[in-house]
């Protein structure tokens, strides 16, 4: 017993010793980078900065900060050091597979500094080690943009005209996203309904990756009417869209919380029940979906109830402003987060499809409340967010005729086709522009 009690003793005041040494010895954070040479996986892709890094990749799947840390060379109390040090800049326990690192050297071959990309490649961690000390600091990388036009005809549906011309679905989705709240894009598709669009191409300037950005404007025709939407910063703390005659596209609810693949019951006053077998109203709309889709709150709101109840199984009630609540029936389980109580913001999965309750298969029963009483969440008239202001309106009429001009280009391809350029008349690169810093969500 006195050996072991010794032994912890000799332990303890060993590792006091280590951290002490730690804390005043630089080497000790900054050990010489074992082999230089790339690693299965690793990218040659290089972070932002003038010098070559002494090694990059990406994290391998399963691979936590420590292994990580590990290939390095560090031993497991710096590792602690560093993981303490940057916490209240970055969290290093949600590092994920393939996310991009650097790691640089001083002359003697030492780790002089790390850097980590963020999920979006929009921002990067920045390690520093000089000195003994740790620091990081989380920068944004620079970009420039070039403005880009697509367009194309319907035959089936969005994605296929897309499809057809090589446009990324990205850009469908964000086109999608824009008309959401007046355009039905599983119903209301018509044979030779078109679109035009104008969006950004971001290149990072560190090392010239390209991404997508956002649409910037865009024109959609469909059943007999055309939609026009344009990016535009209303002065309210971002960018936001707006139709023609300034009026914001958002509305204060989504025409529908999910992808579906078809509507299996309506709003009516009278139907045949499926599983109780007489004729009741059915107050909203049934989605018919796989399990598992994810189902979005349809506006901002409060959470009043999330929990399992008789016929509707799993459910989530939400509060929103001017007298609205919506419903979400038969979910198979709930969102992160969704309890009572909870803030939701618009287009936050809140829950995905299910048939709990009374359902005989997958679907989602949509319902909306307008002051108390049950209405048509299909025929509602929605209210919008705030036009275009007074004061605004001469820049962005001006803004308005110049992307029309530009939209009125593009060509939309024949039947089914889609056209998509890296130039058009009026519409090009701009090497001297840079995006602007995150001024709020555009979406």
């Amino acid at each position: 017993m006195q050996h072991d009690k010794l032994k912890s003793i000799v332990l303890l005041v060993g590792s006091l010793v280590l951290l002490v040494l730690v804390a005043a010895k630089p080497d000790f954070l900054r050990p010489a980078l074992p082999g230089t040479e790339d690693s299965p996986g690793e990218a040659a892709a290089a972070l932002p900065d003038a010098s070559s890094p002494a090694r990059a990749g990406v994290v391998a799947a399963k691979m936590s900060f420590y292994d990580l840390m590990i290939e390095f060379g560090f031993d497991a109390p710096s590792i602690q050091l560093i993981e303490k040090a940057v916490r209240n800049v970055y969290d290093f326990r949600k590092i994920y597979p393939g996310q991009r690192y650097e790691v640089f050297a001083a002359e003697d071959g030492s780790v002089e500094s790390m850097r980590f990309s963020e999920r979006g490649d929009e921002a990067y961690i920045d390690i520093n080690l000089r000195d003994g000390a740790v620091s990081a600091e989380k920068k944004e990388y620079e970009y420039d943009l070039r403005l880009c036009p697509a367009g194309g005809t319907i035959s089936t549906s969005l994605f296929a005209a897309l499809d057809a011309g090589g446009i990324p679905p990205e850009l469908g989705h964000k086109l999608a996203d824009l008309f959401a709240w007046d355009i039905d894009f599983h119903n209301d598709m018509r044979r030779g309904d078109y679109f035009r669009m104008i969006y950004e191409e971001k290149t990072r300037r560190a090392d010239g990756m390209r991404k997508l950005g956002r649409i910037v404007a865009a024109e959609f025709y469909a059943r007999g009417k055309s939609h026009c939407a344009f990016m535009f910063d209303n002065g309210a703390g971002g960018y936001d869209y707006f139709d023609e005659n300034g009026k914001a596209l958002r509305k204060q609810l989504l025409r529908a919380p999910l992808s579906y693949t078809r509507i299996s019951s309506n709003f009516s006053h009278r139907r045949f029940h499926p599983v109780l077998h007489h004729y009741a109203p059915h107050y909203g709309i049934d989605y018919a979906a796989p399990t598992g889709t994810p189902v979005m709150a349809t506006g901002n709101g409060t959470v009043i109830a999330a929990e399992r109840k008789g016929g509707n199984g799993n459910y989530v009630k939400v509060k929103h402003p001017n007298g609205y609540v919506t419903y979400y029936l038969h979910l198979s389980r709930f969102g992160k987060g969704i309890r009572a109580g909870a803030h939701v913001n618009q287009g936050q999965v809140i829950g995905y499809v299910g048939s709990t309750g009374y359902a005989t298969g997958p679907h989602l029963d949509y319902r909306v409340q307008k002051n108390g009483k049950f209405v048509n969440p299909r025929t509602i008239s929605l209210p919008p967010a705030d036009p275009v202001s007074r004061a605004k309106m001469a820049s962005f009429i001006d803004m308005r005729d110049r992307h029309l001009s530009r939209l009125s280009n593009i060509a939309t391809g024949g039947d089914g086709e889609a056209f998509v350029s890296g130039s058009d008349p009026g519409v090009g690169a701009d090497p001297a522009r840079k995006e602007p810093a995150a001024r709020g969500a555009a979406r």
